[in-house]
């Protein structure tokens, strides 16, 4: 079922940014495109069974962006990207991480001050869990993708400085809304457990399109 939702989401994206292709072009503007990719420096905010001292790690994001003016500095902003995150813990002098990978649909708005390089935005953003892996030690990988919800829906905000008309860098902060722990899997689990995915970011985007 949530594969089929994730489906649907994507669907209404494509819906979304066609009917803001066709208000746009009765204003005679049109959409620029933007490949994009950096690092997520990931962690989690724990509780319960998964409670240990959480440390950063970090992981890839990359895709691409487009952002579509409305009004004035008022723009729309969307894409599809590869969204890596996770978490480092220790246990003893051993570390282990739990890493996630996600395609994520973000759905946010965008500011751009005029006459200045700045911009932000804000949004919700969609992301299907990929899969989810455990590694207790450097050279041993698990699987635990049915541990977690394979929809999750985050809030993310960020900064963007463009440095020439086609080169820009974006600081952006995410944060999964409620737990990222699979509903039937959390049963089983003390009742004070809570898994919750945020990430600080840093990208560089390049525009395919003036």
């Amino acid at each position: 079922m949530k594969h089929y939702l994730f489906a649907l989401l994507i669907s209404l994206t494509a819906s979304f940014f066609f009917q803001l292709d066709a208000f746009a072009q009765k204003k005679s503007n049109k959409a620029s495109l933007s490949l994009g990719g950096g690092v997520n420096l990931s962690s989690a905010r724990v509780g319960g069974y998964y409670n240990q001292a959480s440390n950063a790690t970090s992981r890839v994001a990359f895709g691409f962006f487009a952002d579509k003016k409305i009004q004035g500095g008022l723009s729309a902003r969307t894409g599809f990207f590869y969204n890596g995150l996770g978490r480092e813990h220790g246990i003893g002098e051993l570390n282990k991480q739990e890493e996630f990978s996600y395609f994520t649909i973000p759905l946010q708005a965008k500011y751009s001050f005029r006459d200045s390089p700045f911009s932000l935005y804000a949004g919700p953003q969609f992301s299907y869990l990929i899969h989810a892996t455990w590694k207790p030690t450097s050279n041993t990988r698990s699987l635990v993708t049915d541990q977690f919800q394979r929809v999750n829906v985050s809030v993310a905000g960020g900064l963007l400085c463009a440095f020439t008309n086609r080169f820009s860098m974006g600081f952006e902060y995410q944060n999964s809304i409620g737990s990222s722990l699979d509903e039937v899997y959390k049963t089983s689990l003390p009742a004070d457990t809570k898994y919750q995915l945020y990430a600080f970011s840093l990208r560089g985007f390049y525009k395919l399109s003036k």
